[in-house]
């Protein structure tokens, strides 16, 4: 089966723990969900992204918290920083917003964001770090 999106700024991609392929459409304001990739019975489906405070917002990257011992690095392009973040409950989705400023929760149900850590001058780039894994 054939579905024709029409993305106009498809960004970054990964997996989310159920093993369903997530791309950030950043400039069209949502999530791309392929469920059953690569398989007869592939679905795809879409949320659009909202502030907390209500209002679209985009996001440059979004990642899930894993089971165990982990932190999250985060960039602030504008503050040419590198953040540590810990203490998190995994499944979690964790999105950065590059227009808003801000590292939040979101909520795949709704597609609602809401922040956790607010400021930034350009949220990007985000990636959760197993200390205890051999995966480096």
């Amino acid at each position: 089966m054939t579905v024709q999106l029409n993305l106009t700024d498809p960004d970054s991609m990964t997996i989310d723990p159920r093993g369903n392929i997530v791309l950030d459409s950043q400039a069209d304001g949502e999530l791309v969900f392929i469920r059953h990739p690569f398989e007869e019975d592939q679905q795809v489906g879409r949320i659009l992204i909202t502030k907390s405070t209500g209002g679209a917002t985009t996001l440059d990257d979004t990642t899930f918290a894993p089971k165990g011992n982990a932190f999250l690095l985060f960039s602030d392009v504008a503050g040419n920083t590198i953040y540590r973040l810990d203490g998190f409950e995994p499944g979690v989705a964790y999105s950065a917003s590059d227009t808003e400023g801000f590292v939040g929760t979101l909520d795949l149900d709704n597609g609602v964001v809401t922040p956790i850590v607010t400021g930034l001058g350009s949220a990007r780039g985000m990636l959760f770090v197993r200390p205890d894994s051999d995966d480096r």
